[in-house]
């Protein structure tokens, strides 16, 4: 796949440019819906881990965002 040019809005309301890493995966979708929320635990790990602003995940053609991180 290409590489991507992106950008999200941050608190102050200004856009961000940057160039994210993106992943594709092919997943049996029974499975995944069934750890859904070790997904949902992995994904905000990732976001306080890495100290980001946002992340984004996109499934059956519908796009997420957070942006609020559960506590550890």
């Amino acid at each position: 796949m290409p590489p991507i040019d992106g950008g999200w809005m941050n608190d102050d309301g200004v856009i961000v440019r940057e160039k994210p890493v993106v992943v594709y995966s092919y997943i049996n979708p029974t499975q995944f819906v069934a750890g859904i929320s070790r997904i949902r635990e992995f994904l905000h790990r990732m976001g306080r881990g890495t100290g980001q602003g946002e992340i984004a995940f996109e499934f059956d053609g519908k796009f997420y965002r957070i942006r609020s991180f559960d506590p550890e």
